[in-house]
């Protein structure tokens, strides 16, 4: 009867839709969804109808060959995802060749392809193949190569391209693979030290979302980026080094903004683009920009701003007299204490009550917030003290007992304004 029961078992999930046997392979690592064609004569061809295949082996070595092998015995005729996240050490990377894997890859009219590698050799070499792929929606490459792109591009499908450790043999270049793309809309570069190419021009017209990460590394801090993208709605610029030679040429369309440790902005031009925007998050030390005089956030409602820089409480101020309409205040120090660098000073309130404070502002978060620092509570008490229509106050802290929580919601409580109804949330 056991043998019985356990053989119906079988010819139940045998018998299975094949499009409900592809979903539950999907969800397990490609590895282990080829390792049930052990199963019977019938599986054997299950895995090969996948319409994903992601290869993850970036804590351990993979047998380069064997992914060859898959994929050659891959039969669906759509190919939607190929994730290869490799390490590559001793005779792999002398024997991988890229130019193999994606050719067969798009035989199989791949959607979405994944290339990641780890390896202390140089330089790979990049399958030019890859440029004249018009079926291809997303492409993300992580690996140290330098791309000399031909002035033929034709990707006219791909809407998503992430470039991270991707240098160009030169500036026509980006120009060459960007201007192949006339559909995209997702842009991510993150660059290193890099001689090629000194002005980095991205003009793209369908270009939806930018984030820009500016490595370390040699003389970096002299290349700039030329960004002309009418139809942006969102810009990250996060990394270490200068924008000061940097042109923000057309953003008519810029909505959200997020600016994360960036060493210096010299050239007040390049925050007087953010005067539009509806959703602001800035890490940012005010010593390391001049703060544009008689700029209007008009249009902002949402305002993020890090506490772990150098002296943020004199930023403050100066963003919210200039943000009339915010409704949410979101401050931050996700480092912790021992990382902090918001250094020494004092708090010194305005002379006069920020409009958005009286008239707008109804959610106020305050995530690290230090409650034994004297500078942080006269900024909280301010806030909670001169907001007149609060629905909202969540503050949270580290390292802080049962105790100490309900002593200070008791303390930063009294200063609430009475014709405040908000809910008050210490998490």
């Amino acid at each position: 009867k056991k043998s019985r029961k356990s053989s119906n078992n079988v010819d139940r999930i045998s018998e299975l839709p094949e499009a409900l046997i592809q979903k539950i392979l999907c969800l397990l690592p490609t590895k282990a969804a080829i390792a049930t064609s052990v199963l019977s004569k019938q599986w054997r061809s299950h895995w090969k109808l996948m319409p994903e295949l992601k290869f993850d082996a970036l804590d351990h070595e993979l047998d380069i060959e064997s992914i060859n092998k898959s994929l050659f015995a891959h039969k669906a005729l759509v190919l939607q995802r190929l994730h290869l996240k490799l390490r590559l050490t001793g005779r792999s990377e002398l024997t991988v060749d890229f130019g193999i894997l994606i050719g067969i890859a798009l035989t199989r009219n791949v959607r979405e392809l994944v290339l990641k590698v780890h390896s202390s050799r140089g330089l790979f070499k990049f399958p030019k193949i890859l440029y004249d792929c018009e079926k291809l929606e997303t492409l993300k490459l992580m690996l140290r190569l330098v791309l000399d792109v031909p002035s033929t591009v034709s990707l006219r499908s791909l809407r998503t391209l992430h470039l991270e450790g991707v240098d160009f043999k030169d500036e026509d270049s980006v120009l060459n693979l960007l201007s192949g793309c006339p559909k995209l809309q997702d842009l991510v570069v993150c660059r290193e030290a890099s001689r090629n190419v000194s002005t980095f021009r991205i003009v793209v017209p369908s270009l939806q979302r930018l984030t820009i990460h500016n490595g370390d590394g040699g003389s970096y801090h002299q290349c700039c980026f030329v960004i002309n993208t009418p139809s942006l709605k969102f810009l990250k610029i996060e990394g270490t080094n200068t924008f000061e030679s940097s042109l923000i040429v057309n953003l008519p369309e810029l909505m959200e903004v997020n600016i994360t440790n960036v060493d210096e902005i010299s050239d007040e031009k390049l925050l007087m683009v953010l005067s539009s925007v509806k959703r602001l998050s800035m890490a940012l030390s005010p010593l390391k920009f001049k703060f544009p005089i008689g700029i209007i956030f008009e249009h902002l409602v949402y305002l993020e701003l890090y506490t772990y820089k150098k002296a943020w409480w004199d930023l403050l101020p100066l963003l919210l007299h200039s943000s009339p309409k915010l409704q949410v205040l979101k401050l931050i120090d996700d480092i912790g204490w021992k990382h902090n660098d918001g250094g020494i000073g004092e708090w010194n309130q305005p002379e006069n009550v920020p409009e958005c404070l009286l008239s707008h502002l109804e959610t106020f978060m305050w995530k690290g917030y230090k409650w034994k620092q004297e500078r942080e509570r006269e900024v909280a008490k301010y806030i909670l003290k001169h907001t007149d229509h609060l629905k909202r106050v969540i503050f949270s802290s580290k390292d802080i007992s049962y105790r100490d929580r309900l002593k200070v919601v008791n303390d930063l409580k009294s200063v609430v304004r009475d014709t405040n109804s908000c809910k008050f949330q210490y998490i």
